[in-house]
């Protein structure tokens, strides 16, 4: 290996070394931003947990409707169909025939759908004495039909996270909003 041949090897070398610290700082740095980043997302948006008792829990259906327009009828024709010509001197003589069959599909008239939509409310009595009317409605979340009894719970604003637990032990939070007191 001549003199130039070492100095391009050792020079591969140096950066390689110069890369491996570059590449190991920035980790560092990387890793230091996620853990404020965690830390401040966590400390953010603390919720206030207490304790509340479930005294009863009713369940209704909101109902609703909308309205469909009207759809128009469409028709739709298929031809099929055949012709010989014949020609003698400057004449020429065509018969044919032909087969149409026309499609029609009626509209449908104008019409009012009626729907339901489940709804739970709860009614408990917070760890300060209040009253609440907790209101939940299925479709978007998973709403739960509390018994009676005494459950973990998060404020945050006018929404309730409600802890239970299922049969299998597994353990369920219900969101609900506050709609009032009784």
């Amino acid at each position: 290996m001549d003199l130039r041949q070492h100095q391009h090897k050792k020079m591969r070398v140096w950066k390689a070394a110069a890369y491996n610290q570059v590449e190991a700082a920035m980790r560092s740095i990387m890793i230091s931003v996620y853990a404020v980043l965690l830390t401040t997302a966590a400390q953010g948006k603390d919720r206030f947990k207490i304790q509340i008792q479930v005294v009863n829990t009713q369940t209704g259906q909101r109902q609703f409707a909308y309205a469909v327009p009207e759809t128009a009828s469409r028709s739709t024709t298929d031809c099929n169909g055949s012709a010989t010509a014949t020609g003698i001197g400057g004449t020429a003589t065509a018969t044919g025939s032909s087969n149409c069959t026309t499609t029609t599909t009626p509209g449908l008239p104008a019409r009012t759908v009626v729907g339901s939509i489940p709804q739970v409310y709860v009614h408990a009595i917070m760890s300060d004495g209040k009253r609440v009317t907790l209101w939940c409605q299925t479709g978007l979340r998973r709403c739960g039909n509390l018994g009676s009894g005494n459950y973990a719970a998060e404020i945050d604003g006018n929404s309730v996270w409600i802890y239970s637990f299922e049969i299998g032990g597994k353990r369920q939070k219900i969101k609900y909003r506050y709609a009032g007191g009784w």
